[in-house]
């Protein structure tokens, strides 16, 4: 047995942090692997294991490893891997707290913290194509932006929607979801123009922008990240960062702005009409992965407690999605919490959670 894989059994006896995809250990390194690495003895790393069975409820195209391997050193604070092994990888860890620790509920967010926001975008979006890890097959075409949005809906449909809801299909009839919401979505793709893609992360929230002493920030997990049009970036982070004042979500788009105007200023055009159909699809999806991800949360405990948190959260995500479900009117909490029961006893036993 090597010295990873001694650390990573020591590290697996203690408690994971969250995460959909992987569990994630933070630990000391010993001193020969500190010394192997030319680091100080004790440093903090991140172990991070996959979760055998998670539904996969978000498109990936790269191996994370591949990925920071090609762009180490580009982004501020991006994880630098120690070592890969089959089963495990250990990461660097950013020094810090997260940023959703850091405002706690309703905190305001700062000029500082937007000027960061923005350092962060132009890195980004800077990464050379060249560096990149190649794509799948059939991935879209450099530029090909609606077929790059067809991509995202093919994968909803069909893994989330598709394979993982077919389970929930009562429930989403209960719920009055339409079926043909994202077949509507698609025919806008074509509205979205041409753009030159960049690198995606896709997942910049509160949890994972790490704030470090100095007050930078750091951003990590890189397993979702994409080859695509730029303007899903600041779409997914909005949809994620869930801003709590008006203020900070234009402040927030101003910076992206302001950051593609330094690296790519030829994708700016048309961007605001593009951002619409893209939050769009934030919100049809956020339908499909939240509920299922809600009603089995509550099939595992299914208390009044439990039933009133999930229909709370459906009722959300259901109101914001009326404008690209086709729908004025959502079903009632009540209506909801009765929905949940009814579905409880179906979804207990099932598998994993993602």
């Amino acid at each position: 047995m090597d010295s990873w894989e001694s650390l990573y059994r020591a590290a697996g006896q203690g408690t994971p942090l969250a995460g959909y995809y992987h569990r994630n250990y933070c630990v000391e390194l010993p001193h020969p692997l500190a010394r192997s690495l030319a680091l100080p003895s004790g440093t903090i790393v991140k172990v991070r294991a996959p979760i055998n069975g998670a539904g996969q409820f978000n498109l990936r195209i790269w191996p994370e490893e591949e990925l920071l391997f090609a762009i180490e050193g580009r982004v501020q604070g991006n994880p630098r891997v120690l070592a890969d092994r089959p089963g495990f990888t250990v990461h660097s860890y950013a020094e810090g707290v997260a940023l959703s620790e850091r405002l706690g509920r309703g905190g305001r967010l700062g000029r500082a913290y937007t000027d960061a926001l923005g350092e962060l975008f132009r890195q980004t979006t800077a990464v050379p194509a060249r560096l990149l890890p190649p794509c799948p097959a059939g991935w879209p075409a450099d530029g090909d932006c609606p077929g790059f949005l067809r991509a995202l809906i093919d994968f909803t449909r069909s893994e989330v929607k598709g394979r993982h809801g077919k389970d929930f299909g009562s429930l989403f009839d209960e719920l009055k979801v339409p079926d043909d919401a994202f077949e509507r979505l698609a025919q806008r793709a074509d509205a979205l123009g041409r753009r030159p893609f960049v690198l995606l992360h896709t997942d910049i929230h509160g949890g994972n922008l790490i704030v470090g002493t100095d007050g930078g920030l750091s951003l990590i997990d890189w397993e979702l990240a994409l080859f695509g049009d730029p303007v899903y970036e600041i779409a997914s982070h909005l949809a994620r960062m869930r801003y709590a004042r008006r203020a900070e979500r234009r402040a927030a788009l101003h910076a992206w702005g302001a950051a593609l105007a330094r690296s790519r200023p030829e994708a700016l055009p048309g961007h605001r009409r593009a951002l619409r159909i893209y939050l769009d699809f934030e919100r049809l999806q956020s339908v499909y992965i939240d509920v299922i991800r809600l009603a089995q949360g509550f099939a595992r405990r299914p208390d009044r407690a439990g039933r009133e948190r999930a229909a709370e959260g459906i009722e959300t995500v259901l109101r914001a999605a009326r404008g690209p479900l086709g729908v004025l009117r959502t079903p009632h909490r009540r209506r909801i919490e009765e929905a949940l029961t009814r579905a409880a006893p179906t979804l207990q036993g099932g598998g994993p959670v993602a």
